[in-house]
C-alpha cells in the first residue's frame, strides 16, 4: 500500500498473494570413474493479484514448469572435470511486480509491472579444477530476459523519465571465469579473471543494435597473517568497457581496498581498520538504453576510512544447520 498525500505519484493499495509447490527427482550411477546424476524438478505456483481488495484476472498468473538437470564427473590425475546442464525459472522480485510509482529525484521515477513474466533459463557450465587453480565456463540462455526499462512518466511530464522492468528478447551469455589462488606462507593471493561475452539486441535511439562488446573483470585479493595474529587484506579490482544486457560501460574503472583486523579475548573483542577507494579511483560512467530514451549514470565513489569496534556478549554458535526451503521466495523480497 502506497499513499502520496501530496498527489505528486499516484495512490496504490495492490497486494500479491502466491502459493507454491515443487517436487524434485534424482537418479545417480557410477561408470567407473565417471559420476552421473540425472533429475527432473516439477514447479507449481500460483499467483493472486490484488488492487484494493479485489482479485485483478489479467494479472494473475498459474505457472506449471519442469526443469531437467544432468550432470557428469569424472577425475582425470588430479584434475577434477565436471560438465553440467540445469534449466531453472527466474521470477521476478515481488518489488518488480508492485504497480506503485517511487519517487528517485525529480527527474527520475521507478515502477514495477504486475504483468512482468518470469524469465526461463537453461545453463550449460564445464568447470575443472586442480590444486589451486580453478576454471569454470558456461553458457547461458534467458528467454523473455527481464532487463531494465526506461520510458516517458506521462504525456503532460514527458521529461520525467519512468524507469521500469521489462520483459525484452532473449538473451545469451558466455561467461568464463579463471582463479589462482595459492598459499605462500603467510600470503594467501587470489587473482579471478572473468570475462561476459553477450549476444542481445538492444532498443536504441538509432534503432535495434547488438550489444555484444565483452567486459573483464579482474580481481586480485591478498590475505597476509601477520604476527600477533593481526589479519591484513589488500585487495585491487579492474573493469573494462563493454556492454551488460541494455547496458554499456563506456570507461574503465579500478579501485583498492585495504584492511586491518585484529581479535581478543577469544574473538570477543574484535578491532578492524579498513580503508576503501584508497587512489579515488572508483567510477562508473554507463548508458542504459529503451527505444527512444537513454539515461546515462556516472556513479563515483568516494574515498572512505572505517574504524570498527566489535564485541560479542554470546558466541554461541546456532546448531541449525538448514537453509529452509522457503529461501527462493524471501531473496525475492
Amino acid at each position: 500500500m502506497y499513499t502520496n498525500d501530496q498527489g505528486i505519484l499516484d495512490n496504490d493499495d495492490s497486494n500479491i498473494k502466491e502459493n507454491a509447490a515443487s517436487v524434485f527427482l534424482e537418479y545417480a550411477c557410477s561408470f567407473g570413474k565417471l559420476q552421473a546424476q540425472v533429475g527432473v524438478r516439477y514447479e507449481h505456483l500460483a499467483s493472486d493479484y490484488y488492487e484494493s481488495g479485489k482479485r485483478i484476472d489479467d494479472q494473475s498468473r498459474i505457472y506449471d514448469n519442469v526443469f531437467p538437470a544432468v550432470s557428469l564427473a569424472l577425475p582425470v590425475g588430479t584434475t577434477q572435470l565436471s560438465l553440467s546442464y540445469t534449466g531453472s525459472i527466474n521470477r521476478p522480485s515481488y518489488y518488480m511486480l508492485r504497480s506503485n510509482v517511487t519517487y528517485a529525484n525529480r527527474y527520475t521515477y521507478e515502477a514495477g509491472d504486475p504483468l512482468l513474466r518470469p524469465s526461463l533459463i537453461n545453463r550449460l557450465s564445464l568447470d575443472a579444477s586442480w590444486k589451486w587453480i580453478y576454471f569454470n565456463a558456461r553458457y547461458t540462455h534467458q528467454s523473455d530476459a527481464i532487463v531494465q526499462g526506461c520510458e516517458a512518466y506521462s504525456e503532460d511530464q514527458p521529461t520525467i523519465s519512468l524507469l521500469v522492468p521489462a520483459n525484452k528478447y532473449d538473451l545469451d551469455q558466455f561467461h568464463v571465469t579463471l582463479s589462482f589462488s595459492p598459499t605462500i606462507g603467510i600470503w594467501t593471493p587470489q587473482l579471478t579473471l572473468m570475462l561476459l561475452q553477450q549476444w542481445y539486441k538492444v532498443d536504441t535511439p538509432d534503432g535495434l543494435k547488438n550489444f555484444n562488446n565483452p567486459v573483464g573483470n579482474f580481481v586480485w585479493n591478498n590475505d597476509f597473517r601477520l604476527p600477533w595474529g593481526v589479519l591484513l587484506d589488500a585487495d585491487v579490482w579492474f573493469i573494462t568497457p563493454g556492454d551488460d544486457e541494455v547496458g554499456h560501460q563506456k570507461e574503465s574503472s579500478w579501485c583498492a581496498d585495504v584492511s586491518l583486523h585484529k581479535s581478543f579475548w577469544g574473538e570477543r573483542l574484535s578491532l578492524q581498520l579498513q580503508g576503501s577507494n584508497l587512489f579515488n579511483s572508483s567510477s562508473a560512467l554507463s548508458t542504459v538504453f529503451s527505444g527512444s530514451r537513454t539515461m546515462t549514470f556516472d556513479q563515483k565513489t568516494r574515498r572512505r576510512f572505517m574504524l570498527t569496534l566489535r564485541y560479542k556478549f554470546n558466541t554461541t554458535k546456532s546448531k541449525y544447520k538448514g537453509t529452509g526451503a522457503g529461501q527462493e521466495q524471501r531473496s525475492r523480497m
